[in-house]
């Protein structure tokens, strides 16, 4: 059973208790008829029209409502193109258009998801994405639907972001070309986000997709050091980070600070090995962890005060990633 699934099966249970109330088989149902399932993804480019590539998805019935958003690349203010006001489920569709270089043309990108009430904290799916050349090929299909018993679910997501679902086009890897970057989940108590990413290869012309990107909880990009920062992931009372770097390929931790009211441990990479370089020991409560945390606040390497730091998702986080 995959993550999103659990995810899913514990947020139900959590509105069930909750008393909060669940759509009727008949509205599953008319989801399940009216999803669009993408084809599995596609890595290499080709020629043929984006209409004959995705032939096999049927178009959605015309009483589907549907909210389409769309924003250029070069910043332009985000356009609602249809009203969000129904409780019933609905296709959710956000564009991006963009270049990857600004030696290279534009691409157009395409999130698509859907929505099932119009509460911040309601849960969507981000269903799949697509990647189209400025010729209008399909370059870059991808699916994110799985399913739960005779459900079909995407990504969980908060509806405070399903106008977007999180999607980027930012150079992640500092290479100087963009990639591609999604919400994979955003949901839960805590409130964390992971992203699923697609880098550019330059070499190849392709995307390839990064799982070590997608490890990365509360992503915030630092172009100037080329390093991420990522807090969150843990307990109420952890108060620690990590620091990835992209090396070989993939993106590795190569700093950590483990703390809570108990104590902390900082680690960092050393020959391949992430190895211990600093150990304190408190109590909870006491003012050696008011210590230990004002240590770390003033701290070059950590500066935890900063607020790339963010412990919870949503759109305030949005200037984290990126990276101009």
């Amino acid at each position: 059973m995959s993550r999103r699934t659990i995810v899913f099966l514990a947020l139900t249970i959590v509105l069930i208790f909750s008393g909060c109330k669940i759509q009727s088989e008949k509205n599953v149902e008319e989801v399940s008829s009216t999803l669009s399932i993408l084809s599995p993804t596609s890595i290499e480019k080709d020629n043929t029209s984006s209409s004959s590539i995705i032939s096999g998805s049927e178009p959605a019935p015309s009483s589907t409502l549907k909210t389409t958003y769309s924003m250029s690349g070069g910043g332009g203010d985000k356009q609602l193109l249809a009203d969000l006001s129904s409780s019933a489920y609905k296709d959710v569709i956000y564009e991006v258009s963009d270049r990857l270089h600004k030696d290279m043309p534009e691409y157009r990108f395409v999130a698509k998801g859907v929505t099932r009430s119009t509460e911040d904290y309601g849960i969507g799916f981000v269903m799949g994405m697509e990647v189209f050349d400025d010729k209008g090929h399909l370059f870059l299909s991808v699916d994110f639907s799985d399913t739960a018993g005779d459900e079909i679910l995407g990504s969980p997501v908060y509806n405070e972001m399903m106008d977007t679902m999180g999607l980027h086009i930012v150079d992640v890897n500092f290479d100087g070309c963009k990639d591609v970057i999604i919400l994979n989940d955003f949901s839960g108590a805590h409130g964390n986000t992971w992203y699923s990413c697609w880098l550019w290869n330059p070499k190849t012309s392709s995307f390839v997709e990064s799982r070590s990107f997608a490890e990365i909880c509360n992503p915030a990009l630092d172009p100037q050091n080329k390093c991420i920062y990522s807090a969150g992931g843990s307990g109420a009372e952890y108060w620690g980070g990590s620091i990835y770097k992209y090396i070989d390929g993939e993106f590795i931790m190569t700093n950590n600070l483990d703390a809570d009211s108990g104590g902390l441990t900082e680690t960092e990479l050393e020959n391949g090995k992430m190895v211990v370089v600093r150990k304190v020991s408190y109590d909870s409560g006491d003012k050696s962890e008011d210590a230990e945390r004002q240590y770390y606040i003033e701290n070059g390497l950590w500066q935890l005060g900063n607020p790339r730091w963010y412990m919870v998702g949503g759109h305030e986080a949005d200037k984290w990633l990126d990276s101009k």
